[in-house]
């Protein structure tokens, strides 16, 4: 895991969700991201969220915490549970278009240059990394 410096929580009430995503586009935007990083940014974290308030939080009461900010890795955004969390080895890789769900980890994966998922037996962490571009003018 990594030592960010902003952090901040919310309750696992879906409407959290926007205003949790709104704050992270923000220090996004402040780190030089713009454009399709941005977008595929606000997905991520939207979909990363709300998969910690709908299936990684055992009551609206549960905390979800969100850290983030930038790292010699990159742009990197944390999202922490508090549910019993699952084996990410058993994520599907492969699209089952009869599913009413399941896209969202692989959203994530195709759309940040890094997704890992953690079990602590506390709570589940998705950890997503954009990496940043040096510009060229």
């Amino acid at each position: 895991m990594y030592d960010l410096p902003d952090q901040f929580e919310i309750t696992a009430h879906p409407q959290n969700a926007g205003a949790a995503r709104e704050r992270v586009l923000q220090a996004a935007v402040r780190a030089g991201f713009a454009g399709m990083d941005l977008a595929d940014i606000e997905i991520s974290v939207g979909e990363a969220v709300t998969n910690a308030i709908l299936y990684g939080s055992p009551s609206p009461d549960c905390r979800v915490t969100l850290s983030f900010g930038v790292t010699p890795a990159g742009f990197v955004i944390q999202i922490r549970d508090e549910g019993k969390g699952f084996d990410p080895t058993l994520v599907r890789t492969e699209e089952d278009t009869d599913a009413l769900g399941g896209r969202g980890i692989r959203l994530m994966r195709a759309l940040m240059d890094e997704v890992d998922l953690h079990y602590d037996g506390h709570g589940m962490t998705a950890v997503l990394i954009k990496k940043l571009l040096a510009k060229t003018h």
